[in-house]
């Protein structure tokens, strides 16, 4: 493309460009920029709307290893249905070659049996939560107010939870990549005939409380208050907190004290494969996000020794277990309705369906099928400057519930599908990262708008990326739109289409979407490129050019 500017017409250029990067870094509107501030006749601004070809994808299954939480649900989502996930926990030892009770194997052999005995086991998973400031008014043994995060549904419905033994062995590395690569896991995966030994299966509800624990024992011969009930020994964010089969544990963990199986991280790895959690809610009603990282066994037990004196006495221990090895998320959705089915694989689709987890994806060509030089032909030849070019999803808010309103994911996210990769504008220098997914990348932006008065929307600035094209520094690609659980985390991982007819292999199904999307487990309804309506997906570019004579 010619890019000569001469005269004041480049002076204005400059002035406009430096106006626009001001604006941005101020995040104000500056569709006009120029034009009352430097107008001295040689510009005009104006703006042009563009047709953008979308096409709703399903996913087949997506690799959940890895992730930075996992989902546990039984929940039917008013716009997709059913979905059931469930996961399961490699264990690690909290120590490699454990001593239970005062005296290793060896020395219980020539000395005495300790004879350590389990007294109870449990599991703890946390949920995501934000332990609030105001204390002012709690007695030291009450527990701290806690907001509860990533709980969709019904949080007090009873649920069925079940935790078992899993059997298959998650090994580490692939030996298809001759052991170089990480093995991958899938959520299409089935995990029934590795479930065997149920440890836990009861009625749950939640608790968004802090759980706390006491120690000592209120003695009997005194008229104080219960002695017991002073100062927390442990305090636990709220999480779920079982009680799990002690024979089971006992005579995996206990009992091997000394044995190879213990020695090492790799050999218990090998010996007990890992924990399956799975739930049922009689009305699927509820799921969650749990932060399965923070998750643990606690085996607490007693064992026989001795005191100062020589004195048979009895003591108590504990001894963790962390869930910290593989762990890999189940995800079984039942067929979307016909409704939603109608919208996929055909372009130009009035709505556009995004879902998180092992959902949906909307692929996008830019340039509505055309080539560069003819979509922005006219860009090219007037010598058009950028100052800014959109994308904004409005949600059709009448495909939606008030129940699935309240699921509209928080952020979506734009990529390029292509090169499996962010886009160039994702890397703005002017966008801060605070660190808070809701204030950081806001030029890119994402963001859920509910209060613009036209509709709901997500707003993308994609100015860099066309400014690339239309200067031929780089050609269209597909891009992809997503739900995202955090905008800082842009991995990709390997996931797979649903068969359309067109692949002929399963690497031809084969993509890279990102892996923050895989924990989100909200979805919305946009308006596609074909709505019919003044909402419809449309790229929309602010531009300054030359002034014709």
């Amino acid at each position: 493309m010619k890019k000569i500017f001469k005269g004041s017409y480049m002076l204005t250029a400059l002035l406009v460009t430096g106006s626009v990067i001001f604006f941005t870094a101020c995040e104000r509107d500056y569709n006009t920029i120029g034009v009352d501030l430097i107008d001295d006749g040689s510009t005009v601004t104006n703006s042009v709307k563009y047709d953008v070809f979308t096409y709703n994808r399903k996913l087949e299954s997506v690799r959940t290893d890895g992730l930075t939480a996992y989902q546990l649900s039984d929940f039917n989502q008013p716009v997709y249905g059913l979905e059931q996930t469930s996961f399961v926990g490699q264990m690690l030892l909290g120590t490699t070659d454990p001593t239970f009770g005062e005296k290793s194997q060896i020395d219980e052999n020539a000395e005495g049996q300790e004879n350590e005995r389990a007294t109870a086991v449990y599991l703890y998973i946390p949920f995501f939560s934000t332990a609030l400031t105001d204390t002012t008014d709690l007695e030291e043994n009450e527990p701290k107010p806690y907001r509860i995060d990533s709980i969709y549904g019904n949080r007090n419905t009873p649920f069925t939870l079940k935790v078992q033994e899993y059997t298959k062995f998650l090994r580490d590395l692939d030996p298809g990549s001759n052991f170089q690569d990480a093995q991958e896991y899938f959520s299409s995966e089935d995990p029934t005939s590795f479930v065997t030994t149920v440890l836990y299966e009861d009625s749950y509800t939640i608790d968004e409380e802090e759980i706390l624990f006491f120690n000592g024992e209120d003695d009997p011969d005194t008229e104080d208050e219960d002695e017991s009930v002073t100062v927390p020994s442990e305090r636990l964010s709220p999480g779920i907190w079982v009680e799990l089969d002690k024979q089971f544990f006992q005579e995996k963990i206990l009992d091997n004290e000394g044995a190879s199986v213990l020695a090492s991280q790799n050999n218990f790895k090998e010996f007990l494969r890992g924990l399956y959690i799975s739930m049922e809610s009689a009305n699927h009603e509820l799921a969650m996000l749990l932060n399965v990282a923070n998750a643990y066994v606690e085996i607490q037990y007693d064992y026989d020794t001795t005191n100062d004196d020589d004195e048979a006495v009895v003591e108590n221990s504990t001894f963790k277990l962390s869930l910290n090895g593989n762990k890999v998320n189940y995800i079984d959705e039942a067929a979307y309705p016909a409704n939603v089915l109608d919208q996929f694989n055909n372009a130009n689709a009035s709505n556009l369906y995004v879902r998180g987890g092992s959902g949906t994806y909307v692929e996008l060509d830019m340039l509505g099928g055309q080539d560069p030089d003819v979509a922005f032909q006219e860009a090219e030849e007037n010598d058009w400057l950028i100052n800014e070019a959109n994308l904004v999803f409005y949600v059709d808010e009448e495909s939606l519930t008030e129940e699935s309103k309240l699921t509209l994911p928080k952020r979506l996210y734009l990529y390029d599908l292509s090169n499996e990769r962010v886009l160039v504008d994702y890397n703005n220098v002017l966008d801060t990262n605070t660190g808070i997914d809701s204030t950081t990348k806001t030029i890119f932006g994402g963001i859920l708008d509910a209060d613009n008065e036209k509709g709901i929307q997500y707003k993308f600035r994609i100015t860099e990326y066309i400014n690339d094209i239309i200067r031929k520094d780089s050609t269209n690609t597909r891009l992809a739109l997503t739900t995202t659980n955090s905008i800082l985390n842009s991995t990709n991982v390997s996931a797979y289409k649903v068969q359309d007819g067109s692949a002929e292999t399963d690497e031809d199904l084969k993509i890279k979407i990102p892996q923050a999307s895989i924990p989100n487990q909200y979805g919305t309804v946009l308006f596609g490129n074909n709505a019919g309506n003044d909402k419809k997906l449309q790229l929309e570019i602010f531009y300054t050019k030359p002034k014709e004579d």
